[in-house]
């Protein structure tokens, strides 16, 4: 059982490493190789604006899975272990809990954007939508 997760645990970081190398290229909006351009206070946004959207769902969600499968194979190979059945049982609670935070906070922050700045309907659209650097 420990060892099963020392391992999991040890091919998530490592597979979180390669995964992370190549999000930070595209996360980075100017001042890369690919855009040398100077980095100005638009690019600040759009870097705000990319960082959320890697959270939110190119983080999230395979994170989510990932703990779904985990949950999954202790629940299958637990054996009528109510330790391991009750551990899996945790791992799929709490992953829902995270994963409905993770949301009902964009939800909320999207809600009081538009409200807040309802007078500007044509001007400003999704609150994570930042206009991009010319």
């Amino acid at each position: 059982m420990t060892n099963f997760l020392k391992i999991s645990a040890v091919s998530f970081f490592l597979f979180g490493l390669v995964g992370v190398n190549s999000a930070c290229a595209a996360l980075v909006p100017c001042g890369t190789e690919a855009d040398p351009e100077a980095c100005t206070l638009c690019h600040l946004w759009e870097l705000i604006s990319n960082i959320i959207n890697f959270i939110s769902f190119s983080l999230a969600i395979p994170v989510a899975v990932l703990l779904f499968v985990i949950a999954g194979i202790l629940f299958v190979v637990s054996g009528g272990n109510e330790q391991r059945t009750g551990l899996a049982k945790t791992i799929f609670t709490n992953t829902v809990i995270g994963l409905v935070i993770i949301f009902c906070s964009w939800l909320l922050i999207d809600t009081l954007v538009k409200t807040i700045a309802g007078d500007l309907k044509g001007i400003i659209g999704a609150w994570n939508d930042f206009p991009t650097c010319e």
